[in-house]
């Protein structure tokens, strides 16, 4: 059968009282003149509705009522610190079961170790396929994780994915990358109740246990919706790189409350836009009805920003020297770090890395340059990397460290994997924060898919300080041995990682 396309007025539903529908009218109105940020075509995607199923139609009126109860989703509900590997891991399973019918899982991780921890993850899609929820797992399955696996003596189960796939058909589809993809997250889409992800430096697996390491948990279809447009491109059905992923810019200045400059849409494009997703059979299904502009802007207003790496191709030049040329795709959370190092208003940063290069010191730079202070965490023994973090370590020591220096280095005698950035200034008490999976190394910046947030609510920012400070309180003040490195390992380090 095919399903009539219907398409509401701009104003929103008929009154039964006709004086009231032209209060109606001019109110919406006045209200897109105050609000000129809202664009022509995200106004007019909230009154299109493209075919879909009944089943899918009752979701929707569904969720439009579950949106309703918390103030129509433009609110971006406080996000939650997860400060272990324990947490998170109980936090995705709860997230995973709370799942119904109908609804949508993105899952994607760098890492997929055995564990029982691991199993409990497999079991909770395994079991939401069985009540129908749609599952879209993805996994690094390129050279680069492989070699890692090889160094490590790790495996990945892989395998176990592709088995659930094969058992739930319908439900299931499971995405091997060859390109790297370093992101970690969970999305559930749902569409009766509020929607939530959890993201950041988390992999899977029994051996990360001891690890310290940040993810975070956010809610609201205005954060995962902004989440699932940095992690998959806009809702056009094309892929990154398209003209349409580069028809904006993105604006990491803090002072811009929407981090965003877009070029201006016309009613016209937007209606030849919609014509065009219909053409194609695009379907706004669950996990891609707010994956738009408007989410993003929602987000952002809401004090979460996202900034991703979407690599779409592989280029040998690149690969042979990834200090000078990158991946084909798009970057931005290089210049996302490099802005919040750059921007005036912070004077005070606590850093906590796991594995840094010198580019990665090249990002940390314009904090020093212009006199701020930073407090710097990093592993004693990573599991890899170890002579490239000490020689990016003695740069910054013997440039901005010292008695009464800038910098202020420990090392965490844990293994630390964090990738955190706690920004704060000493004039008006304010603080942000950037945590996500981005490590500060050149393939990170060009060539992997990341996926980093700039945070600014406080009752975030306030628990990392002290998640941090107690990270501080438990690693020891960098000495001379701590600097050491042999050569031409450490160089070789970097060209690898």
């Amino acid at each position: 059968k095919r399903y009539q396309t219907t398409v509401t007025s701009i104003v929103g539903r008929r009154s039964s009282n006709p004086g009231e529908e032209g209060q109606v009218r001019r109110a919406t109105f006045g209200s897109s003149l105050a609000n000129p940020t809202r664009t022509a075509k995200a106004t007019f995607a909230d009154s299109v509705s493209v075919p879909l199923p009944p089943d899918e139609m009752i979701a929707n009126r569904r969720r439009r009522a579950a949106n309703k109860k918390d103030g129509g989703g433009s609110r971006v509900p406080p996000v939650r610190l997860l400060t272990s590997y324990d947490q998170t891991v109980a936090t995705i399973v709860e997230e995973i079961n709370r799942t119904a019918k109908g609804d949508r899982v993105e899952f994607s991780v760098y890492v997929l170790e055995p564990g029982e921890s691991t199993q409990r993850v497999l079991d909770s899609l395994r079991n939401a396929a069985r009540r129908g929820v749609r599952v879209d797992a993805s996994l690094d399955c390129s050279a680069v994780s492989s070699f890692t696996r090889w160094c490590e003596g790790t495996a990945t189960l892989a395998s176990e994915l592709v088995e659930m796939e094969k058992e739930f058909p319908e439900v299931v589809k499971f995405q091997p990358r060859r390109i790297p993809t370093h992101a970690k997250y969970v999305m559930c889409h749902r569409a009766a109740s509020t929607s939530t992800a959890v993201f950041g430096g988390v992999n899977i697996g029994d051996r990360f246990k001891p690890w310290r390491d940040f993810a975070i948990r956010a809610e609201g279809s205005a954060a995962v919706g902004a989440l699932s447009l940095g992690v998959n491109g806009p809702n056009n059905g094309s892929t990154g790189g398209s003209k349409a992923d580069e028809s904006f810019k993105v604006d990491t200045q803090f002072g811009n409350p929407y981090f965003l400059r877009r070029k201006p849409r016309t009613v016209a494009s937007a209606v030849s836009g919609a014509k065009e997703m219909l053409k194609r059979g695009v379907s706004l299904t669950v996990g891609s009805r707010h994956r738009n502009a408007s989410s993003d802007v929602d987000a952002r207003r809401g004090g979460v920003g996202f900034f991703t790496n979407r690599p779409n191709g592989w280029n040998l030049l690149a690969w042979a020297f990834p200090r000078f040329a990158k991946f084909p795709g798009r970057f931005d959370v290089y210049p996302a770090l490099v802005d919040l190092m750059d921007d005036p208003r912070w004077d005070r940063y606590t850093v906590a890395a796991a594995y840094v290069d010198q580019c990665g010191v090249e990002v940390l730079e314009p904090a020093l340059r212009r006199g701020a202070t930073m407090t710097l965490v990093m592993p004693r023994n990573p599991n890899v990397y170890h002579d490239a973090n000490r020689k990016a370590l003695k740069r910054l020591v013997d440039g901005y460290g010292g008695e009464g220096g800038q910098v202020r280095a420990y090392m965490c005698d844990d293994m630390l994997h964090a990738k955190v950035f706690l920004a704060e200034s000493s004039a008006t008490g304010e603080s942000a924060a950037m945590i996500g999976s981005c490590n500060l190394k050149q393939r990170s910046f060009g060539q992997f898919a990341e996926l980093n947030a700039l945070i600014v609510q406080p009752s975030c920012t306030r628990q990392l300080e002290r998640e941090l400070a107690k990270l501080v309180s438990d690693s020891k003040a960098v000495v001379e041995s701590d600097l050491r490195f042999s050569e031409p390992k450490a160089t070789i380090e970097e060209w690898l990682g």
